[in-house]
């Protein structure tokens, strides 16, 4: 599901995905996420990428104890999918895997449900003209007893991290595709 969702949801909105990857990597606009959401039959996979500025409110490599220990409290919050989306209760979807790491600087890569932590070297890919920019990246994919009662995703992301401003969203469902900028003041994302 994971590379068939997102395939599909890549070759569906693959116009404004791409222009908001390029501001986002060559402006890099503090405040700003990004998610992707794709519900097929009964699995939901959502990825989110946010700014480390966003997140811990910096974006160079944590060199301190208390920047590694923002970082390592960020992963941690982040592998809890409560903080981050909340789904309806009718329709009865339990997490089946979870993954949060930070891109750029040093790594920190955490999995869930069972999976070992593991710190990554520098990746040059992630550094612009000599200067390093830090997203945090989550995945969450869930198995749902009743997809069709997912009308609407709640997104505590916002009160969990206080310098988060918005989130562009793109989606795609068995019935629907679309996008939506989601605030901090109404903070859902509607699937029609």
């Amino acid at each position: 599901m994971k590379t068939l969702g997102f395939t599909l949801l890549a070759s569906v909105a693959a116009m404004p995905l791409v222009a908001q990857e390029t501001r986002q990597m060559d402006a890099h606009v503090h405040g700003v996420s990004t998610l992707e959401l794709a519900i097929e039959g009964n699995t939901v996979e959502i990825n989110l990428l946010s700014p480390g500025m966003d997140i811990v409110g910096f974006e160079y490599a944590a060199s301190t104890d208390a920047d590694k220990d923002a970082v390592e409290a960020a992963i941690r919050m982040m592998l809890m999918p409560e903080n981050v989306v909340t789904l309806p209760e009718a329709a009865e979807c339990r997490l089946t895997e979870v993954v949060a790491h930070l891109h750029g600087g040093e790594h920190e890569h955490a999995e869930g449900e069972g999976h070992a932590h593991e710190e990554h070297a520098e990746d040059e890919d992630h550094k612009e003209d000599g200067g390093e920019h830090s997203e945090f990246h989550a995945s969450y994919s869930f198995d749902c007893t009743h997809p069709e009662d997912l009308g609407s995703i709640g997104l505590p992301f916002f009160d969990s991290f206080a310098n988060a401003e918005e989130i562009e969203a793109q989606y795609v469902t068995d019935a629907a595709t679309g996008s939506a900028e989601i605030t901090r003041d109404a903070p859902e994302l509607t699937l029609n």
